[in-house]
């Protein structure tokens, strides 16, 4: 995504009003760490603010992570680092999440992330990627006990069909989609003009959300149709859909 300073991101909740506070008020609070990020992020982007990954989905990979005991994690779309920080929190101290971003919609991202890295106690085990994803992709050392994608929608399928054809995620490892619901858009995807082409920030969120919605709709259908694969979309957040290898 472009950055623009007149476009404020905001996707609707799939819920009824007040569920998605009731959950993380009847879960257990994240690290005191996690709140100062989510804070940093708010307001150094506030354009952008809603894309960091929530807190009830922290905890959710967390919980993966330890149940899994997992070590080595793969993270497509870092932003500020909130998510990052979260796993690299659950990983034993010799595990390693690398984590990708080329940060071209808004380099304030990068400057959170840098110094969340940098002052967090768990920053060793984070190994921070500067580039586009899918090359990134096409050339990381395998394989991941757990890949978190969270990144451009229109590329999904593409990185989808990268990470297996590499063999990027290991038998049992699980790759964990996020924004597979995206606002409850994929029941009904409205066909709008292009963003790039939109005269205010607002007309381009809305342009961007419906257009998008498209490709997580073929991306949905694509994975559910894969035979090396099996999958379970969770009504979890905005949607977070998990998948393993089928053999």
């Amino acid at each position: 995504m472009e950055h623009r300073t007149d476009a404020v991101f905001k996707k609707p909740t799939i819920f009824r009003d007040g569920i998605r506070e009731y959950a993380e008020r009847l879960s257990s609070p994240v690290s005191s760490e996690l709140r100062d990020i989510a804070a940093e992020t708010a307001q150094a982007t506030p354009e952008w603010a809603d894309i960091s990954t929530a807190h009830i989905q922290t905890s959710f990979l967390q919980m993966l992570i330890t149940t899994g005991g997992m070590n080595r994690v793969l993270e497509v779309g870092t932003f500020t680092g909130h998510g990052t920080v979260a796993i690299a929190a659950a990983l034993p101290d010799d595990g390693e999440v690398v984590t990708i971003d080329s940060y071209v919609a808004d380099k304030r991202a990068q400057d959170v992330a840098v110094r969340a890295f940098e002052r967090s106690p768990h920053g060793h085990k984070i190994k921070p990627v500067l580039d586009e994803a899918l090359t990134v992709l096409q050339n990381v050392d395998g394989d991941f006990d757990l890949i978190f994608l969270d990144a451009d929608k229109p590329n999904y399928i593409s990185y989808f069909e990268t990470i297996l054809a590499r063999g990027l995620l290991r038998p049992r490892g699980l790759l964990v989609v996020d924004n597979t619901l995206w606002g409850g858009e994929v029941l009904n995807p409205r066909s709008l003009p292009p963003a790039d082409d939109a005269a205010t920030g607002e007309e381009w969120v809305e342009r961007m959300f419906a257009n998008w919605a498209h490709d997580v709709v073929k991306f949905n259908k694509h994975v559910v149709d894969d035979p090396r694969v099996r999958a379970a979309l969770l009504t979890v957040h905005d949607g977070m859909t998990l998948v393993q290898l089928a053999s």
